[in-house]
């Protein structure tokens, strides 16, 4: 297993001290000057991601924020151990959240560094003799526009509820998660209350419990649960990524399959959200000018998420006699080698909207289904690379 020392800069500072002791104690510590050198595919192992450690400032909360970022986006190449002085919980959690992360205390390094590279030696040979155990993890799933009006609820909607009532998932539990806080309507399309008072936790995650969340979700009697919050002005720009991972956090312990509903603008804390899930499904139309976006939204979505797998689902296309697209090709040509999956026109759609049921629920279930079976195939067969919270 590779292991680095990080460190960015020549100048002298505070952690020189301790990185001289990791250094001289953690037999095999390469020092490095960024983490391009790691992902290098010479300095590393093929078979574990490398590690690498970092003497992180304790009053550069950016620093720490950028770490985060990175290392969700990485975490299938680079396992990070932070060290520091005293970090506040909900930083630990944060970062312990990626799957690739850990904290040790600058009191007790170089010890704890080491009982954390034993530890990860440990759980990687328990994984690779054990049989695998899937479902163990919740997954989470990001529906994110490439346009405005190109359905992105709607294909949140019925894609959870046709995965819930299948008999081959109806055992798993399934959410779906709205982040559009001031232009809501899941529950509209569901007849369902929206409930998630986000201002209540907003400036103050520690507030969010058991008890609150249960006030906050809302049970479709499809089986689903939705948070979605009542529209109003809040300002989504503001809104803390403590709060947002507070918020997961807690969800992540009910449910197996979480579905995100992202609204058409971008914030602070998207890419960070994005690149905290397992999968993305960018959404979209069977247009030139569509298409365009869809691959603009690609590309921004790999730069912040290059571990995410993801899938482009084709709303509201036109077919022949025979069930062809139309079009098909002119989308294999703009967007040649992606997972695609095309659904069609149905009128059924404004009917459904307005009367609060689902297509997959109605009179057109069957063929609606049949419709829906790549994109849910896609969504059941992801994966979490995440471990638990502790």
């Amino acid at each position: 297993m590779a292991t680095f020392l990080l460190r960015e800069s020549v100048e002298p500072r505070a952690g020189d001290g301790l990185e001289k002791a990791l250094l001289a104690e953690i037999p095999g510590l390469v020092q490095i000057s960024s983490f391009d050198q790691a992902l290098k595919p010479g300095s590393r192992g093929e078979a574990e991601p490398a590690t690498v450690l970092v003497v992180a400032p304790l009053d550069d909360q950016r620093y720490f924020d950028r770490l985060i970022e990175f290392t969700a986006k990485f975490r299938d190449r680079i396992f990070l151990i932070v060290v520091s002085n005293e970090i506040s919980a909900s930083d630990y959690k944060r970062l312990v959240r990626t799957g690739g992360a850990d904290w040790a205390s600058a009191k007790a390094a170089p010890r704890e560094v080491a009982e954390i590279m034993a530890r990860r030696r440990q759980e990687g040979l328990a994984t690779r003799h054990a049989a695998p155990s899937p479902g163990l993890q919740p997954v989470t799933i990001a529906f994110i526009p490439s346009a405005g009006g190109v359905g992105n609820t709607t294909l949140v909607i019925e894609s959870a509820i046709c995965l819930k009532t299948a008999k081959a998932t109806e055992q798993r539990k399934v959410c779906i998660v709205d982040l559009d806080f001031q232009t809501s309507h899941v529950c509209d399309y569901l007849d369902i209350e929206a409930r998630l008072h986000i201002a209540e936790f907003a400036n103050a995650p520690e507030r969010l419990d058991e008890h609150l969340l249960d006030s906050f979700g809302t049970r479709h009697n499809s089986g689903i649960d939705v948070f979605a919050a009542p529209r109003s002005k809040f300002p989504s720009e503001n809104m803390s990524i403590n709060a947002l991972d507070a918020l997961f956090s807690m969800i992540a312990k009910r449910y197996d399959l979480i579905f995100i509903d992202f609204p058409l603008s971008w914030f602070g804390w998207t890419p960070q959200v994005i690149a905290a899930c397992d999968g993305a499904v960018i959404t979209g139309l069977n247009t030139i000018p569509n298409l365009r976006q869809i691959s603009e939204a690609l590309s921004l979505v790999r730069a912040n998420a290059a571990a995410v797998k993801i899938g482009i689902t084709l709303n509201r296309c036109e077919k022949n006699f025979f069930g062809s697209v139309a079009g098909r090709k002119q989308v294999q040509r703009v967007l040649p080698s992606e997972e695609l999956f095309f659904i069609g026109y149905y009128s059924e759609a404004l009917e459904s909207a307005n009367m609060g049921v689902p297509m997959v629920l109605g009179a057109s279930a069957k063929k609606i289904r049949g419709e829906f079976v790549n994109l849910v195939n896609f969504c059941t067969e992801l994966k979490s690379a995440r471990v638990a919270s502790p």
